[in-house]
């Protein structure tokens, strides 16, 4: 029946999470959706979430928690993945969340020196490659260009950011300071009213 254009149930489930998921990676989506969203069944919807650069810290927290490690996964590799949350998936079992952690630009060196004596060797190494500046992760987690590798195309840029002396370059690279928001007052829940 597929072959022949009329669409099949599944089809159409597959094209409605498509929708969701590509609604969940989309700029300018409000707030009040991401909380319906960071709920969803499914795991590719959560991933998306995880995913945003600007996933709040409390989604964070939750995420950091999921029981699929494909959501912890891509919250650890994240581009927007606050340190605090990084700590606690350093913790995590799963070696896939290791990894992209390791892997992460955007994780702290505090963390990054913690996973550079996990007893994992492919973890510890990844984490000792990222401290020494060889590997840059790119948003979203895929290992990015070697740096300090002699590469050509590399080879004329200026090795420390411009006015900035020597000695004030950080030893993990270009690796900007992170200013976290203020942390948002929540109203607590109001208890159900009784059905009269």
């Amino acid at each position: 029946m597929a072959a022949s254009g009329v669409p099949v149930a599944g089809e159409a489930r597959d094209d409605g999470l498509r929708a969701v998921v590509m609604e969940a990676r989309s700029d300018g989506l409000p707030r009040e959706r991401l909380f319906v969203l960071v709920e969803h069944r499914e795991p590719a919807v959560r991933e998306a979430i995880a995913a945003r650069p600007d996933c709040p810290l409390g989604m964070q927290a939750t995420l950091a928690h999921d029981r699929r490690a494909s959501v912890r996964v891509a919250l650890a590799s994240g581009a927007g993945l606050a340190g605090a949350i990084a700590g606690v998936l350093a913790l995590d079992r799963d070696l896939s969340v290791l990894k992209a952690l390791a892997r992460n630009s955007a994780t702290p060196r505090t963390v990054l020196e913690r996973l550079a004596a996990h007893r994992r060797e492919e973890v510890a190494r990844l984490a000792r490659r990222s401290l020494s500046g060889e590997v840059v992760a790119a948003p979203g987690g895929t290992s990015g260009v070697a740096r300090g590798a002699g590469l050509a195309e590399l080879a004329d840029r200026p090795s420390t950011p411009r006015g900035a002396p020597p000695q004030e370059r950080s030893p993990v690279g270009d690796r900007p300071d992170r200013v976290l928001p203020p942390r948002p007052a929540v109203p607590p829940r109001q208890p159900p009213r009784p059905a009269h």
